[in-house]
């Protein structure tokens, strides 16, 4: 507990600067990812779009990994547990998203993903009741569901849970997720949504401690990013933001709100990406 609180002291003590080139930091982000196609820049953005449509993605249903693993296409299924809620999967439009391959650090694991999910979402759970400040409410983005929960990206193969937080009046957005380390995946700040604003530190395990606070351009957007890649060859990341995309026009088309600074800190952030439950080799 000593180190990791060194390491934390360490990851913020030094404080970001207050402006960002967006442009840059988008083309950064496009560089970074090369032939991986996930991401989890613009979280306001996409839990907003996540609350009135699915992404091809997600609905691509059942299918196999390249190793013959057949992979159930999310965690709606009745093998997922009762502490996980029954999600609607509308009719796939469309072609299904290929299944994006990349090497890992470490043979990717077995355990199926609809266990996984329900065994994430479990230590997730409980940890922000310990986590989070008191008062503060978490709502599943997911339709039908109140509780958080982690969702498997079968195209992309990683596990996400996406929650609104909201605590005397202000909602901030969270995302959690968690996935096998590839080969070519940046390390530490490298992989934050701008290295320049960021700090690293090395865990007692072996592995990468990475935090950054960006606030990009002038309207009061704040992104708060913490990623761990363990020794064990699992990365996990967690966000918090405040921006939101709102409906409230005659055509539909949303419109971006920003709010006060996000509530949670970078050591809160910290906290649960670095929960020993949330690896994918138990």
């Amino acid at each position: 507990m000593d180190d990791l609180s060194q390491h934390l002291r360490a990851a913020v003590a030094t404080p970001p600067p207050t402006r960002i080139d967006l442009d840059a930091l988008i083309a950064a982000d496009r560089r970074r990812r090369r032939h991986r196609t996930w991401t989890m820049a613009g979280t306001g953005a996409a839990l907003a779009v996540a609350a009135v449509a699915v992404t091809p993605a997600l609905l691509a249903g059942p299918g196999s990994d390249p190793a013959g693993l057949t992979l159930p296409g999310g965690l709606n299924s009745p093998s997922a547990g009762p502490s996980l809620c029954a999600t609607p999967t509308p009719p796939a439009s469309g072609s299904p998203a290929p299944l994006q391959t990349y090497d890992t650090v470490r043979a990717r694991p077995t355990e199926r993903p609809d266990r996984a999910g329900a065994r994430l979402t479990e230590v997730l759970r409980p940890a922000l009741d310990n986590v989070l400040p008191a008062g503060m409410t978490v709502d599943s983005t997911l339709p039908g569901c109140d509780l958080i929960q982690f969702e498997y990206e079968r195209s992309n193969r990683f596990y996400e849970a996406r929650a609104r937080l909201a605590l005397r009046g202000q909602v901030d957005n969270l995302a959690v997720t968690v996935l096998p380390t590839g080969v070519d995946d940046p390390r530490g700040c490298a992989a934050a949504p701008d290295p320049a604003v960021c700090t690293s530190s090395r865990m007692p395990d072996g592995g990468s401690l990475a935090v950054s606070s960006a606030t990009p351009g002038d309207d009061g957007t704040e992104r708060r990013w913490v990623q761990v890649q363990r020794a064990d060859g699992t990365s996990v990341t967690v966000m918090t933001d405040n921006v939101h995309l709102v409906v409230a026009r005659p055509d539909g088309v949303p419109s971006r709100k920003v709010g006060p600074p996000p509530v949670l800190t970078p050591e809160q952030l910290t906290a649960i990406a670095t929960l020993p439950g949330l690896t994918l080799h138990p």
